[in-house]
């Protein structure tokens, strides 16, 4: 018995079909676009009119005593730009400047700016500070931008980017950190080009990276991290000689402490991955752990000779949205500072 084949619609009414379908789509997609583009609008318009009623400072009124500089992550127009904030009221008002950075360090005699780029095509930069935190000279970077730091008295900047990868947990990244004559207004060098001492011997392994420059006063020594083989190391090094030497294993984002004697870092443990800030007394060895029990993925910055700050995300916004914390190194849990902000240097005044 010959086989029975179903029928076949003729082809005028598969395309048909095939039109219907397609004009639904691109009818739910639309429509899919415009109430999100709704959404995101009136939010906007939103965060826009609470910032309107927001108490702002001017820059003069910041400016004349010590202050911290940040960057401003309130949600508004002023995202993303730098901010002022009186040290002596952390939690209040804030001064909003015209620039804005994705990290800002600063001191008193100048600062830098790191930009990233929007779109397909980015372009990274690092935009040189004058004393008056405006920009005076507009650099090309290598990556995406990852920390930023200055001198006690702004003779030094220093800068780390992701050339390939995005986080210092993430096994293949690769990074450029360059430092910077502030009052030449150029770069001096990587620092990846110069020599690196471990137990007496060149270290010459070419995964080799650095990252997370603190400087030792205003320069020309500095503190640092390498990576290397999965490790990680504290290196002290120097712009004049343009050598550094291993001092530390399992320590990363160094920071140092305005006499010279402590560094805080992060004190990753090969086994969990686990990263807990520690101090290290370089006059006597000792490592004391911080309060802070919370991952951080920051280089602290110190408040004054006994306490630092950082910053810490908010909850399931924490790629966007962070808060400063601060933290004695003498012991004591963590207690908020400044919200809504994130890479706090230090700008004191004579």
């Amino acid at each position: 018995m010959p086989r029975v084949r179903p029928p076949v619609a003729p082809p005028r009414r598969r395309w048909l079909v095939f039109a219907v379908i397609s004009v639904l789509v691109v009818a739910s997609l639309v429509g899919y676009l415009v109430v999100e583009r709704q959404q995101r609008a009136a939010a906007e318009q939103a965060a826009a009119e609470r910032e309107a009623g927001t108490t702002r400072l001017t820059v003069d009124e910041v400016a004349g005593a010590a202050h911290l500089v940040v960057r401003n992550t309130e949600a508004g127009p002023s995202y993303g730009h730098v901010a002022l904030v009186p040290l002596a009221d952390p939690g209040g008002p804030r001064a909003i400047l015209p620039i804005t950075c994705q990290r800002i360090s600063a001191a008193g005699g100048g600062g830098i700016c790191l930009r990233g780029g929007d779109g397909p095509i980015t372009d990274h930069r690092a935009v040189l500070l004058g004393a008056d935190l405006s920009e005076a000279t507009d650099l090309s970077l290598g990556g995406l931008p990852s920390r930023a730091r200055v001198s006690a008295a702004g003779s030094y900047a220093a800068s780390t980017v992701f050339v390939t990868g995005h986080a210092y947990t993430v096994a293949g990244f690769s990074t450029e950190t360059l430092i910077y004559d502030l009052a030449a207004q150029e770069v001096i060098d990587n620092v990846e080009d110069w020599t690196t001492v471990r137990e007496g011997q060149p270290v010459t392994a070419v995964d080799r990276n650095y990252w997370g420059i603190s400087f030792v006063g205003d320069g020309p020594r500095f503190f640092a991290t390498m990576g290397t083989g999965g490790t990680t190391y504290l290196v002290e090094g120097d712009i004049g000689t343009q050598q550094m030497t291993v001092v530390q294993e399992n320590a990363a984002c160094p920071s140092v402490s305005p006499d010279g004697t402590r560094v805080v870092y992060k004190q990753r443990d090969p086994e969990t991955g686990d990263a807990p800030l520690v101090m290290l007394d370089l006059r006597s060895g000792a490592i004391t752990p911080l309060g802070e029990t919370r991952p951080v993925d920051d280089q602290v910055t110190w408040l004054d000779d006994d306490t630092v700050a950082y910053a810490v995300g908010q909850g399931a916004s924490s790629f966007v949205d962070f808060d400063i914390w601060a933290v004695s190194v003498d012991g004591g849990q963590p207690r908020l500072i400044v919200p809504d902000a994130a890479s706090p240097s230090v700008v004191t005044v004579p």
